[in-house]
């Protein structure tokens, strides 16, 4: 490691902070020597110039960087047990690789008769050339390397990396863990976004340049997966090709003609992707050229004149979902204000128990899952405004409520919907019933312990709600092989335990029926404490 290095200098303040070795007093007098080493999961190699730190029982805590070949020694150890955790720039420990949050760290007894091996995996990179059909470098392409993550028990696309191609058309994406991954191109616009206050002819076979996936596929669907392996430097060049592009077209309702209205059309990641509009204010007729084949969002916005003339919030808005593989005329889009949807918190607590709480509630536009809202309610506020999602758009979400304090979830009602089983519906001009949130501290609590042919083994362990499905949750990946979790809803509940210990598509109703149908059943009554022993699934890669 170069003198003047970041990373040196990074983990030389850290040496500082920590200082010297700080213990309590020591039943006995008699020290012991920790050996070990930190190694390349990839080569089995050393590695050097790790920072590793060992940390006691009774607050004993020593530091140093392992030397060439990886080694390290810490010596005058009282006896007990110890976390050595390993830390380097470029690499993941094995918990991370996972989905876990540690580095690369153990447990270790002192004294002890083995020496301690603590793996890392260095970072994957993928680098390379976008170019066109000509061979010519093709510059200014947003390069996203994206991976499918669970997350909340349901699949979503995740991007893992981006990259912009220079002049000459490189890229490099660093700091990938080992996994499967899609590459995806988006072309920059180099003339800029432009909109245009008069309509336009309509341009016939009209071709450019949309997002592609590699190796030059119009879509996910047909892409070709990159598998990454710890330490992998994979190249790869990307031919990016010319496509059919399309028109979207039609009309805005409700905007003063004064104020006059804009228009968005963006793609599953935000990107915008209308480069030509053509507005008519006076009509609210709209036209969009060049647009790719794939699924948008069509967003209109507008200022909302107030009584007395002055402008005023919120603005007018309209959304829809479109899916564009030919010319789309004659859509229609309505203003309007949005619905607001007050938030309301009851608890039913135990007599005497003080009412704090924290929940967050969340709305999720189903069309386009990255369109998320939260609010954090806590029991005291600051303001006497109640809380209040403002501006809501027609169409169907998704509405989940999550208690971090006292109490469980008992209820989520919009009027007479239950938001625990079913999405909430905004129809354009209607009021919505206020989100009905019910909190109570009579939940039950779960022991379980998950074993392997008799042996306690680390799983990932889901609790299905037979109830109230939206509410099922996975347990932290926890390495013990037993875990309790309490303030639980009562309920039915499948429970059941996988291996590896990583994140499971519970949601997904194709999953439940193969993994969860020989779970373990339990039927929880308020304030009910009951143990569980369970045997540990194999899931399939598939």
């Amino acid at each position: 490691m170069r003198l003047g290095d970041p990373a040196a200098i990074l983990i030389a303040g850290i040496l500082a902070l920590l200082g010297p070795v700080v213990s309590c007093a020591q039943q006995s007098d008699q020290t012991y020597e920790l050996h070990g080493k930190v190694l390349n999961s990839a080569t089995g190699a050393g590695v050097a110039n790790a920072l590793v730190q060992l940390t006691g029982t009774r607050n004993h805590v020593q530091v140093q960087f392992s030397g060439s070949d990886g080694a390290f020694a810490f010596a005058e150890l009282p006896a007990g047990d110890y976390q050595i955790t390993a830390t380097k720039p470029g690499f993941f420990g094995e918990a991370e690789v996972s989905n876990g949050l540690a580095a690369g760290s153990q447990m270790q007894a002192v004294p002890s008769g083995s020496e301690a091996h603590l793996n890392l995996a260095p970072e994957g990179v993928i680098y390379g050339r976008v170019e066109n059909d000509a061979a010519q470098a093709f510059d200014g392409v947003r390069v996203r390397v994206q991976r499918w993550v669970v997350s909340g028990g349901s699949k979503q696309l995740n991007v893992a990396g981006t990259a912009l191609t220079d002049d000459e058309g490189q890229f490099r994406i660093a700091g990938l863990k080992p996994g499967t991954y899609y590459l995806e191109f988006v072309p920059g616009s180099r003339e800029g976004f432009r909109t245009f206050g008069v309509l336009a002819k309509k341009s016939s076979n009209l071709q450019g340049y949309g997002s592609q996936y590699y190796p030059a596929a119009p879509d996910l669907s047909s892409a070709t997966a990159i598998r990454i392996r710890a330490g992998s430097q994979v190249q790869i060049t990307q031919k990016m090709r010319p496509q059919r592009l399309f028109e979207v077209a039609g009309f805005v309702h409700g905007a003063s003609p004064e104020k006059g209205f804009q228009l968005t059309l963006t793609n599953s990641a935000g990107d915008p992707i209308q480069k030509n509009t053509h507005l008519d204010q006076k009509t609210g007729e709209f036209q969009i050229a060049g647009v790719p084949e794939g699924t948008y969002l069509l967003t209109a916005t507008a200022q909302a004149p107030g009584s007395d003339g002055r402008e005023e919030q919120p603005q007018l808005t309209a959304m829809m979902p479109i899916h564009v593989a030919a010319d789309l005329t004659g859509l229609g889009l309505q203003l309007g204000r949005g619905a607001s949807i007050d938030v309301t918190v009851d608890h039913e607590f135990s007599s005497g128990a003080e009412a704090t709480y924290r929940i967050e509630v969340t709305l999720t536009f189903n069309e386009f899952q990255r369109l998320s809202r939260g609010l954090s309610l806590p029991s005291r506020r600051d303001s006497d405004q109640p809380a209040r999602f403002e501006g809501v758009a027609p169409g169907t979400y998704e509405v989940f409520a999550f208690s971090f304090g006292r109490g469980y979830i008992a209820s989520l009602q919009s009027g007479d919907v239950d938001l625990l089983r079913d999405d909430l519906t905004v129809a354009a001009g209607a009021s919505v019933p206020p989100i009905e949130v019910t909190l109570r501290d009579d939940g039950a609590e779960v022991t379980i312990e998950t074993a392997n042919d008799g042996q306690l083994a680390a799983a990932n362990i889901v609790l299905y709600s037979e109830d109230y499905p939206k509410q099922s949750i996975a347990l932290p990946k926890q390495h013990t092989g037993k875990v309790s979790i309490g303030n639980l809803r009562p309920g039915a509940y499948r429970i059941a335990a996988f291996a590896p210990p990583q994140d499971v598509e519970f949601r997904d109703p194709q999953f439940a029926e193969k993994y969860l149908a020989g779970a373990r059943e339990i039927n929880l009554k308020p304030g009910d404490k009951v143990s569980v022993q369970l045997e540990v699934q194999s899931i399939q890669d598939e």
